[in-house]
């Protein structure tokens, strides 16, 4: 039989995708606009597609089990030594990964809120004791942290949902008392270029998780690593699946290392859609929009409790998808998480917001 805790854990929710609208209204898939994973809209460049083709004549093989290419290109990349480094089939594999190598049942985890909801999910799956504790708009007070220690704290910086940069000198401050060990999930760190990879020089104590999802525009192919302590990393690699990482994958991940000039250039033109958005979205006088450094806004709809299904199957129905997180921890009232799209996508989300709210 199943272990107990699995009855009790609600399975994580993605959010809606193209395929979903698409048999629901009967839109075609190609005309869906998906604001709702926070992806890049920009694909990869023409020599990374390149490499992606070419690497069509080894999938029968099995890659380097250690990856040590890829491993060598994120070395250069973030300044990091290589023996500091572990990969996975996405940052959420890494989480995953972490918890498994770090946590005993009954082990305290602390969770800040709102926050990315796989946290407490995988920390459940190893029958933790989840701590959560309330931030108002995700602003971490890390004395508050430290008082609910855990042998665990996970930190997302940016944070998923709300977009804001957890300060510096608050996660200075939890890494100096506690006695755990500090995750800080960086999958949106480019969109900020305020990383804390320059801390790991002085606290041990220190993991950073990061993604090709979001700013290498991979989410297709699931590559994320994680940075830090070298008894995690060890542990890590000891426990991780062999090959987790196709070769496909590694060998588009290392080639998209490559093209930074490329996607230095699609994140700015992100960032000032971003501004643009968030402009637009904070004339009407019925949202409440997130200060982000992300690719997304968060947004708050002061609306009756009913309006939320309104809102939601409006853009639904023009072929446009967000993320309701209504009723995430830590979040009261009716909340939708909008990703940065390309500029004409963003036109027809502002298009139906006038529409619901002039």
């Amino acid at each position: 039989m199943v272990r107990g805790v699995i009855h009790i854990i609600n399975p994580y929710d993605p959010g809606k995708f193209p395929e979903d609208i698409s048999r629901r209204y009967g839109i075609p898939e190609a005309e869906i606009i998906s604001l709702s994973s926070n992806e890049n809209p920009f694909p990869p460049p023409d020599s990374v597609r390149k490499v992606y083709e070419q690497a069509y004549s080894k999938i029968n093989l099995y890659p380097h089990p250690y990856y040590h290419d890829l491993k060598e290109r994120i070395s250069d990349y973030i300044g990091v030594d290589e023996e500091l480094i572990a990969v996975g089939n996405g940052a959420s594999e890494l989480l995953k990964m972490i918890c498994e190598v770090n946590l005993e049942a009954f082990d305290p985890v602390t969770i800040p809120i709102p926050g990315y909801t796989l946290y407490a999910v995988l920390a459940m799956l190893m029958d933790a004791s989840i701590r959560f504790v309330e931030f108002p708009k995700y602003k971490i007070d890390g004395d508050e942290v430290v008082k609910n220690d855990g042998k665990l704290i996970f930190l997302c910086s940016p944070n998923n949902p709300t977009g804001n940069l957890v300060p510096e000198k608050e996660i200075r401050r939890i890494l100096k008392e506690t006695e755990g060990t500090v995750v800080v999930d960086e999958a949106y760190v480019e969109f900020s270029e305020r990383s804390h990879l320059h801390l790991l020089k002085k606290y041990e104590n220190l993991m950073l998780v990061r993604s090709f999802s979001k700013f290498f525009s991979l989410a297709g192919l699931r590559v994320g690593y994680a940075v830090g302590n070298s008894e995690i990393i060890e542990a890590i690699e000891k426990v991780r699946l062999p090959f987790n990482i196709s070769y496909i994958s590694a060998i588009v991940a290392k080639a998209c290392l490559d093209s930074l000039d490329y996607f230095k250039s699609m994140r700015d033109k992100i960032i000032r859609e971003r501004k643009r958005v968030e402009r637009e979205l904070s004339k009407f006088n019925d949202l409440e929009v997130y200060p982000s450094d992300s690719n997304f806004i968060l947004v708050k709809i002061n609306r009756e409790e009913n309006f939320e299904t309104k809102f939601q199957e409006s853009f639904e129905r023009k072929g446009i998808i967000l993320r309701n997180v209504t009723g995430l921890l830590g979040l009261e009232g009716i909340h939708f998480r909008i990703t940065i799209g390309k500029e004409d996508q963003n036109n027809k989300l502002l298009e139906v917001m006038e529409e619901l709210f002039n």
